[in-house]
């Protein structure tokens, strides 16, 4: 299955978060820009705390285009945060099969 990348997506990456912001604080932020549909605060389960970055997902790509703009180098819970478009992930050939053969003994040649 092929995915064509037209150079922006629908979701939005976040850095900067405020340790204290949660996903419903971020989606509200971002909401005045359209619909969110989904807003995810990456957590570190060691120290339970967020990592400080996170992912928002519009509706739309014009939407997340304008949220981009707009909250681009923004205070966020006294934080500036910085967004930008999320890249898609490369898929590499996984039908490929990476196991070798064992080595053969001099006996079997």
């Amino acid at each position: 299955q092929l995915v064509f990348y037209r150079g922006f997506t629908s979701k939005l990456f976040v850095k900067g978060v405020s340790f204290s912001t949660t996903k419903e604080m971020l989606a509200d932020a971002f909401s005045q820009f359209g619909q969110v549909t989904e807003a995810t605060i990456i957590m570190d389960i060691g120290k339970n705390r967020s990592k400080g970055y996170g992912y928002v997902t519009s509706s739309t790509e014009e939407e997340a285009q304008k949220a981009l703009v707009d909250m681009n180098g923004k205070l966020l819970d006294g934080r500036v945060i910085f967004v930008d478009n999320v890249r898609p992930s490369r898929r590499y050939n996984t039908d490929a099969s990476l196991a070798r053969q064992p080595a053969q003994s001099p006996e079997e040649n």
